[in-house]
């Protein structure tokens, strides 16, 4: 089957079906034929049951449209989609067998078939015939298939076309990544004889009939697995609020439980499983009364509700925090059910914690300051606006505003960030935050993509232009000057030796490459570079083997 978990009279059927093909294979004679008229029933039993299972998801879909319309309207309509695409291909196959039978038959006509009962397979005398089917389904050459009504070719161009409309039934890509609905008619299967075959020479190519009708019932098993799979995945789009749950209880969603003077409690407070189209009711209370004829909150009028505010489905409680110390609150929520009565819930007691504003200061990079460079750092209170913030450094120089600032540390080994502000008239300290200093580390020496003891091909040797220096795993992008190195190789047994300024090669440096031959090696010595900081690096040798 595909996609879903198969019931073990499925997999007994599969298993059935799959030794008697391999019988086929095997040229077992024909009688063993009459075993695919067990499995053929079977499958047809097994798409009964699937049709009947999706229809009960349908009617869950009309129940669901009915109670919250808005809602629903649009999987609604997607699962009507699914059922229409779903019968139009299963009906084809349907009259696919049925065409095929009247065919192998001598039958005109298909109602001939249906008169005499010859749909049923049991009742086909000519159903080890493989002749007419191959002929109608595939034609002369199985490499070339033909294509027009009633072939094989024309079922796998419809399988297609549902798999893809019915996976765009889903909006979002990762939906349509995560559903299996198998059907695939691309894939290649192996012979008995080990040869590659297409689905369509698999599936009907020199199969007698009894063969090809079992698999074109598997197809319509695959069929409405496949649809059963679709309308679960959209029903699941609107059953989290059909309280399909064994407890339902309100959730406390604060933004913090830690407020500064000054700043707000915010807390969300919602049902689990829970509407947009749905919202709830609630009323801050003393006690709680579970009665769904009329609104809780009626018997706790002294209470003030006005901070409570109704936003994307959840009820908002919102309050300033004036005044230090720990606050409670608690109350009650309603939310609409299926039936569309009023579900009430306790909201337990709640507390939160307002307290003074603290000192936060954030690094963007690290807890370090490195000489040389801009090291961004922001600095903030809670509840102070950063306009505000008086922001000092010692052993550094710094340059922005609004608690986003560049500080270039000093001499030191140490940097200390202290903040004050002026609120209500006077002046408050917030604390200090200390910063290591530490020197911008080496960088590594390249030449020509190599760096220490390596091996470079001649044509990358010939192609670089000088040695460079490159910073590897540094938070900050910097960049380094080479200022001097020293060319040296063994040319004609003799050791050479060129100094170059800068970063290229000089004119001497570069004829000193050009003699160099496979297996010999050439070395860039003394290779000094310049940071940002000004100071001059000693970065070493790179010692590269020509090959």
């Amino acid at each position: 089957m595909a996609g879903g978990k198969e019931t073990p009279r499925q997999k007994m059927i599969g298993m059935m079906y799959l030794v008697l093909t391999a019988l086929l294979a095997m040229n077992v004679s024909k009688d063993i034929l009459d075993a695919f008229v067990i499995i053929n029933e079977g499958l047809e039993t097994t798409n009964t049951n699937f049709m009947q299972k999706n229809e009960f998801t349908y009617t869950q879909f009309d129940a669901a449209k009915a109670n919250d319309p808005e809602k629903v309207t649009k999987f609604w309509t997607k699962a009507q989609r699914a059922k229409s695409l779903s019968d139009e291909i299963y009906n084809h196959i349907e009259e696919l067998k049925k065409y095929l039978i009247a065919a192998t038959s001598g039958k005109a006509s298909i109602e001939e078939v249906e008169a005499d009962s010859l749909f049923e397979l049991k009742n086909v005398d000519s159903k080890d015939n493989y002749d007419i089917p191959t002929e109608k389904l595939i034609g002369a050459e199985p490499a070339n298939p033909k294509d027009g009504e009633w072939s094989a070719m024309e079922l796998k161009k419809k399988i297609d076309n549902f798999k893809e409309e019915m996976l765009y039934l889903f909006d979002n890509e990762s939906e349509r990544e995560a559903l299996s609905l198998g059907l695939n008619t691309d894939i290649e299967f192996k012979s008995a004889g080990g040869t590659k075959e297409t689905w369509i020479t698999a599936n009907f190519y020199h199969l007698p009939l009894a063969a090809v009708v079992t698999n074109l019932s598997k197809m319509q098993a695959d069929i409405r697995n496949a649809e059963a799979d679709i309308i679960k995945a959209l029903y699941r789009n609107i059953s989290a609020d059909d309280f399909k749950f064994d407890t339902l209880a309100a959730k406390v969603i604060p933004r913090s439980t830690y407020v500064i003077q000054g700043d707000s409690f915010i807390a969300d407070v919602i049902v689990a499983a829970f509407s947009t189209t749905q919202p709830p009711r609630m009323r801050l209370a003393t006690e709680f009364s579970d009665t769904n004829d009329m609104p809780v909150w009626e018997n706790f009028e002294d209470l003030d509700s006005s901070n409570i505010s109704i936003v994307n489905g959840a009820a908002r409680y919102a309050v300033a925090a004036s005044s230090e110390g720990i606050k409670e609150w608690g109350g009650v929520i309603q939310i609409k059910g299926p039936d569309g009565s009023y579900r009430s819930f306790e909201i337990p007691k709640q507390t939160y914690t307002v307290a003074k504003p603290a000192l936060v200061v954030s690094p963007t990079a690290m807890n370090v300051f490195y000489r040389g460079l801009d090291n961004p750092v922001e600095v903030s209170v809670p509840g102070v606006p950063t306009e505000k913030l008086e922001v000092s450094i010692s052993n550094a120089s710094k340059s922005g505003s609004n608690g986003n600032f560049q500080v270039r540390p000093g001499q030191g080994t140490e940097c200390v960030v202290s903040v004050s502000a002026e609120i209500n008239g006077k002046k408050q300290n917030f604390g200090n935050k200390e910063f290591r200093v530490k020197n911008v580390p080496d960088p590594k020496p390249y030449f020509g993509g190599k760096t220490g003891s390596d091996v470079i091909p001649q044509k990358d040797l010939l192609a670089a232009g000088g040695v460079i220096a490159k910073m590897e795993n540094f938070e900050f992008d910097l960049r380094f000057d080479i200022v001097s190195y020293v060319v040296s190789a063994t040319i004609r047994g003799n050791v050479v030796e060129e100094p170059c300024k800068g970063p290229a090669l000089s004119p001497n440096a570069k004829k000193i490459r050009a003699e160099l031959k496979s297996g010999q090696k050439i070395y860039f010595e003394k290779i000094k570079a310049k940071g940002p900081d000004g100071t001059i690096r000693d970065l070493g040798t790179v010692a590269l083997k020509v090959i």
